[in-house]
């Protein structure tokens, strides 16, 4: 938790529903696009129940991920506000036929919980485990400091950082003499930089260094002639590897039920999604709260025909729903 979080947030006016419909749609895949190719993050996207969407709102849709510890979280919101606003503070315009129209806003945001979210999603009881793409450091170099180091690695070692830099790669070079090479180990695994990379006597004999990647904790050597793609190569497959985890993790965590009995005894674990068929009525949803305190994360935009009756009661369901413990 922080004392204060910061916000990326957006507000647009437009001239008919459609178009704001088609803003704030939009901006769901804009965040659904960032949170999976940059954070390497799956999440599922949807409309919020009439319970959980923002006050004031025609619709809100959200995207949702699942941490490791299988609670979920809402990462990012995307509100359609109609013209309810816009009547309350009087915000119009001239129409096409020189009317006066309140206009139709949109307000769409996502918060520094992203940055836990990254966390959670992705790290281990060593640390951070960073996606390259957003990694502050893609790569640390971490001279092994033996004998008359300066004058045979560390010339290898800063043209090794320069290569590296060259190529558009974030790079740190942690020369500090007061730390033994492991206990920088240590320290950049739990920062989660996502290669560490070596170079000794040895190496520099070799003209090669070795590549340690943080999430599988595996090790390579390469020449110098071919750093630059085998350092590409693997941030790449770091990248890839740390979202189809993520994947896999959801996957194993989503389940689908038909038995309140069934769903009850799943949420007193932490299941993850449990997709479940939902009448739309809101007092079934606040008695799945008290029960189990797993709410309605959020509908599919695609409301395909749903067949048989409530989770929660005997009524036809309308839709179906994930619900799940969150943050």
């Amino acid at each position: 938790r922080t004392t204060e979080f910061l916000w990326q947030e957006g507000h647009t006016a437009h001239e008919t529903e459609q178009e704001a419909e088609k803003e704030a749609l939009q901006m769901l895949g804009v965040y659904k696009d960032f949170a999976e190719r940059e954070l390497a993050m799956p999440v599922i996207e949807g409309r919020k129940s009439e319970s959980e969407k923002f006050a004031g709102a025609v619709h809100t849709y959200s995207i949702e991920a699942l941490m490791g510890d299988a609670r979920a979280l809402q990462a990012g919101t995307s509100h359609h506000l109609g013209q309810n606003f816009a009547k309350v503070f009087d915000i119009t315009f001239q129409a096409r036929d020189k009317s006066v129209q309140h206009v139709w806003q949109t307000s769409w945001g996502l918060s520094t919980r992203l940055v836990g979210g990254v966390i959670m999603t992705h790290g281990d009881d060593s640390g951070l485990v960073l996606p390259p793409r957003v990694a502050p450091h893609q790569v640390v170099i971490v001279p092994i400091q033996h004998g008359n180091w300066k004058e045979t690695v560390l010339p290898h070692v800063t043209a090794v950082e320069q290569q590296l830099r060259d190529a558009g790669i974030r790079v740190k070079l942690d020369d500090r003499e007061a730390y033994t090479p492991g206990w920088k180990f240590s320290e950049w695994e739990m920062r989660g930089v996502p290669l560490r990379l070596e170079i000794g006597p040895k190496d520099v004999e070799k003209s090669q260094v070795v590549l340690a990647r943080r999430d599988t904790r595996d090790k390579i050597s390469t020449s110098r002639d071919n750093l630059v793609i085998s350092v590409q190569t693997l941030l790449r497959e770091i990248q890839d590897g740390l979202y189809e985890r993520a994947c896999h993790f959801r996957k194993q965590r989503t389940i689908r039920t038909e038995s309140y009995k069934d769903f009850t005894e799943m949420m007193q674990g932490r299941p993850g999604f449990v997709i479940a068929p939902w009448c739309g009525d809101r007092s079934c949803e606040e008695r799945i709260k008290a029960a189990t305190q797993a709410t309605i994360r959020n509908l599919p935009l695609d409301k395909s025909e749903v067949n048989g009756t409530c989770i929660a009661c005997d009524s036809p369901a309308q839709e179906e729903a994930y619900f799940a413990k969150a943050y």
